[in-house]
């Protein structure tokens, strides 16, 4: 999945918390469901940034060897 998908998706997550929110009137399921759509914005975020990084792993080179002079 690209990071645009990814975000767009964590979006959607989002919005539909909102819409879960705005259609109960349980006060601690609501506050759970707006603290649930500030995640899903917040790896949204994320997923923008670390599309813009490139994480190379390069192995280490061995130590040289030391002569037994």
């Amino acid at each position: 999945m690209r990071w645009r998908d990814e975000a767009a998706t964590y979006r959607q997550h989002a919005a539909h918390c909102l819409d879960l929110a705005r259609d109960t009137s349980n006060v601690p399921r609501r506050r759970a469901l707006l603290d649930m759509a500030q995640v899903w914005l917040d790896l949204a975020d994320q997923a923008e940034k670390n599309a813009g990084t490139d994480l190379v792993y390069e192995t280490p080179r061995p130590p040289p060897e030391e002569s037994l002079h």
